[in-house]
């Protein structure tokens, strides 16, 4: 039922009242469209391209992700990315693909970039922008480059180039809605104190803590992604951040170290490459727990490349995030700093929204473990967490960062 409903987006009957684009054939049909696509001014609808040339589609569970399947080949595209990947490679279209109005859209560069790969012919816009010309078979590819290429891209786009205008507007708001995501749970223990403290345990009583002062001295509606001790998958975590339209997604962790002397706090925001090798064995550690290996070949690279894109348009809110997190713990709570990092850690993948993962102390740090035990030291940490988001909606409210 739910495949259903996402399924009936790409194929929308609600009509769009545009100039149609008229597709063509190199012989023989020059006054002859066999098949004319839907347009939104500079848009197509993506359903009137998959009709038009008998393409297969698959879209995953979350209706994020949409696999599209012709005589030739295949491409990949992602809600709100500006990417199409096909066997290994990638091309950028000038706008990402959005849904609008129930329809799915794309813009007209799609059919140069993405018909090559899915027909295997070449495809022209005429200089009016109302007939698409198609070659022969065998003359058109997929033009893609390597993922090598997308990792250092993915450092200098400027997605707000590609925002809708009403996006661009710098409109002052604060918080309405924050997810916190108490790390791990269920089967999911997380890591294990030296006297048996489970994480999972002990950042789930964070959150809880947290979400009540939220909720009764900020006055914003808070979401926990699990509210007792169960497991909550990877992608279902952004996603309901995600489908609750938060403006915040806050992930709670407690760190583990070999070395028993190591203590601290330490705060992150995502990236494809991590700060330093502590950061990136970090990563490690909670991606695995999460059923994420580090090694998981071409498709599962280009999908956490193209998530890593996804979250630039917030990567300022979610730097400045961070550094209140990590400025409020050490004032407040007390501790070492180990200062803000970058990781590609996978919990944060997928949020279309400021997202962060703060550490809020060594578990295998046995004077640590003592006090992350104490409801008075939790109270603390859940205090200091909140100051933080208090700062950064203040910021909000101000002006001094664009909201959502």
């Amino acid at each position: 039922m739910v495949l259903a409903l996402i399924m009936s987006v790409v194929f929308s009957t609600v009509s769009i009242e545009a100039d149609p684009l008229s597709v063509i054939q190199s012989k023989g049909m020059i006054n002859s469209p066999f098949a004319v696509l839907k347009r939104a001014g500079n848009r197509l609808e993506l359903g009137s391209i998959v009709s038009a040339f008998s393409l297969k589609t698959s879209m995953d569970f979350l209706g994020e992700r949409l696999d599209l399947v012709g005589e030739k080949g295949s491409v990949r595209l992602m809600i709100d990315s500006p990417l199409i990947l096909s066997k290994g490679a990638y091309e950028v279209l000038s706008t990402p693909m959005r849904t609008e109005g129930g329809n799915i859209l794309v813009p007209t560069d799609f059919l140069t970039k993405a018909l090559p790969a899915l027909l295997g012919r070449s495809a022209a816009v005429d200089e009016k922008g109302s007939t698409v010309l198609l070659g022969e078979e065998g003359t058109g590819a997929f033009e893609g480059v390597d993922p090598e290429g997308l990792v250092r891209l993915a450092a200098f786009i400027d997605r707000d180039k590609l925002l809708p205008p009403e996006k661009k507007k710098l409109v002052p708001r604060g918080l309405k809605v924050v997810v916190i995501d108490p790390g791990h749970g269920g089967r999911d223990k997380g890591a294990k104190g030296g006297t048996g403290t489970q994480e999972k345990d002990l950042v789930l009583s964070i959150s809880q803590k947290l979400r009540t002062m939220l909720e009764e001295d900020l006055g914003v509606k808070v979401v926990l992604t699990r509210t007792a001790d169960y497991f909550v998958g990877l992608k279902e975590r952004t996603a309901i951040a995600n489908n609750n339209r938060a403006e915040l997604f806050l992930s709670i962790h407690a760190n583990a170290a070999f070395r028993r002397s190591v203590r601290g706090y330490e705060t992150y925001y995502l990236s494809f490459s991590a700060t330093d090798l502590e950061s990136s064995q970090v990563a490690l550690l909670e991606n695995r727990s999460l059923g994420v290996e580090g090694e998981q070949g071409e498709e599962a690279l280009l999908e956490a490349i193209l998530w890593d894109m996804a979250q630039l348009e917030y990567i300022n809110q979610s730097g400045e995030l961070a550094a209140r997190v990590q400025q409020n713990l050490v004032k407040n709570a007390g501790g070492r700093d180990r200062g803000v990092r970058q990781a590609p850690l996978a919990v944060l993948m997928g949020a279309r929204m400021p997202a962060t993962l703060v550490e809020v102390g060594f578990i295998t740090n046995p004077e640590q473990e003592i006090k992350l035990n104490r409801e008075t030291y939790q109270t603390r940490l859940a205090r200091s967490l909140f100051e933080a988001v208090s700062d950064y909606n203040r910021s909000l409210i101000r002006g001094e960062l664009r909201g959502r």
